[in-house]
């Protein structure tokens, strides 16, 4: 392509690769980005209001459809205030790409009080982001840009930073602009497929962990497959949930955050396949879950082998890929007998009747909540108290319906996730479920759903504190009670202020028959419900 500006080198490496949405904020670093953006009708250009917004919402874009949405912004503050989301997307094994300006080349690392100059911003994005890269001509920038959109798509998701020093965005060159090609799946190594074969055919216990890695990959009809081949109990973390149906009589959860009476069948289980999961601290109830029996794991990091449980097998490829391979060789003329998964049935019925007991109330509110909501429903729900409970205890019945700040763990996302999610799937139903605390973070991207026509309700449930720091404030700090009341803003003056409508009540009763009427007008809305309902 004849002498074209690195900006322009950007925006038609996006195109030529298939990424035609872009969260951005201009500014005057980053000007050659926009210029370029502004003669490409092809490329639908958001803009944001704050960065962590935008990087939540390319996060939430990709949860959502696995697509992979660009994000541009320019130097400096700017990319301090992306790491959280990009922290949180890393953590999660979710893609989001971002493009920063820099200062000019020959102030990166000198720290004299350029603008924007904070050393080498770099070393910001590395701790937080799975793939990082700097561009120091702009004959580097579709190479490099072309690359860390292959690895998003061929290897493991997270946060992937490109750093373009503000001149070298508006120099030219003749250059010829990277695509990747239609993205390879990484096979599984034929004798590794073989033992974990022979170990699973022979299984009289066997139980499948499906995690994120296996919705990424489209795992879910062949993991179903293999689970009724051969009698397997199926366990998702909390972010795969619903990659099978959670309402299978074979399927069960655990309870992430603590040990309960499930985790007897982690345990019991003499074979145990692991499919694209790290074993995160949040899934194993602080890795306390043992796997006494023999482990495959398959993940396409292969890093994550070993970190928090020992396999057996180790199988280095794309889930789908090789749980078909696996499928294609193993015989089994019987499953396991059918007393393991009622067993297992038994162990999970146990666990939510002792949650009944324990909090009755609570627990029959949070069914009543997931029987309203669609099975194909996206549900966005932040560090909150109804968002705790849907995390421990509501089963999800389809892929890419449940999502929750994993690992990073951080609050206020949901919001601009549940933004990005309704652009990326307009026909699927999104619902955001925000504490007060969570949206006081986040709250300037409700502009950005009322510019760009996003139809969401946005649940605030508001206990007026933080609500699960008070409570483990006070189990562990002797009943103490500090920093943790939250004054808040009228949120029927917020909604007024933005034109949308508004609905508020603290009854419980009230507040799902209002909710399952506001689903069905799949509108942008703001609804409050101010509650006591209480940590799990």
């Amino acid at each position: 392509m004849p002498n074209i500006t690195g900006g322009q080198a950007v925006v038609q490496t996006l195109l030529a690769n298939k990424i035609d949405t872009v969260f951005g904020i201009p500014g005057g670093h980053s000007f050659p980005v926009y210029a370029a953006l502004a003669e490409t009708p092809d490329i639908h250009h958001i803009l944001g209001r704050h960065e962590q917004g935008l990087g939540f919402m390319a996060d939430g874009f990709f949860r959502a459809s696995g697509r992979i949405a660009a994000v541009s912004i320019t130097s400096g503050p700017a990319i301090a205030n992306i790491t959280n989301a990009l922290g949180q997307a890393t953590t999660d094994t979710s893609a989001i790409l971002v493009i920063a300006s820099a200062p000019r080349a020959d102030l990166i690392g000198r720290n004299c009080g350029g603008l924007h100059d904070i050393n080498d911003s770099l070393d910001l994005a590395r701790p937080v982001s799975r793939y990082a890269e700097h561009c120091s001509t702009v004959e580097e920038i579709s190479p490099k840009l072309s690359n860390l959109i292959r690895q998003l798509r061929e290897e493991r998701p997270g946060g992937a930073f490109l750093q373009i020093p503000t001149d070298v965005m508006a120099d030219r060159a003749d250059i010829d602009v990277a695509d990747c090609p239609q993205p390879s799946r990484r096979a599984a190594p034929e004798q590794d497929i073989e033992a974990a074969c022979r170990l699973l055919a022979t299984a009289e216990r066997p139980l499948i962990i499906a995690g994120t890695g296996a919705v990424i990959s489209e795992a879910g009809g062949i993991i179903r497959v293999l689970a009724e081949r051969i009698g397997a109990v199926v366990s998702t973390t909390v972010l795969a949930r619903g990659i099978i149906p959670g309402d299978l009589p074979y399927v069960i959860f655990p309870d992430g955050a603590i040990p309960t009476e499930i985790d007897e069948a982690f345990e019991a289980a003499d074979v145990v396949l692991a499919v694209g999961t790290n074993f995160k601290q949040e899934d194993t109830a602080n890795w306390s879950i043992r796997l006494n029996g023999k482990l495959i794991h398959i993940d396409i990091d292969a890093e994550e082998f070993g970190r928090n449980y020992s396999p057996d097998i180790a199988i280095h490829a794309d889930a789908e890929t090789a749980c078909n391979a696996i499928a294609d060789v193993l015989e089994r003329e019987h499953p396991a007998d059918s007393s393991w998964i009622e067993t297992t049935q038994v162990l999970q019925a146990a666990r939510m009747q002792r949650r009944h007991g324990d909090q009755t109330l609570d627990m029959k509110f949070s069914e009543a909540f997931r029987r309203i909501l669609p099975r194909d429903a996206m549900l966005f729900a932040d560090r909150c108290n109804i968002g705790y409970w849907a995390y421990r205890c509501m089963p999800c019945y389809e892929p890419r319906t449940f999502h929750y700040p994993m690992g990073y763990g951080s609050i206020g996302g949901s919001l601009p996730q549940a933004i990005g999610a309704r652009m990326a799937c307009p026909d699927r139903r999104v619902v955001c479920l925000i504490g007060d605390g969570g949206i006081q973070l986040t709250l300037t991207e409700l502009a950005v759903a009322v510019q760009e026509g996003v139809r969401i309700p946005i649940v605030v449930s508001n206990n007026h504190c933080y609500g699960a720091i008070r409570a483990n404030m006070a189990r562990n700090l002797d009943g103490l009670d500090f920093g943790t009341e939250l004054s808040g803003p009228d949120y029927e003056d917020i909604a007024s202020a933005y034109g949308i409508p508004f609905l508020r009540t603290d009854d419980r009763t009230e507040f799902l028959e209002l909710f399952a009427t506001e689903l069905k007008k799949d509108r942008l809305c703001l609804f409050e419900f101010d509650n006591d309902i209480g940590d799990p």
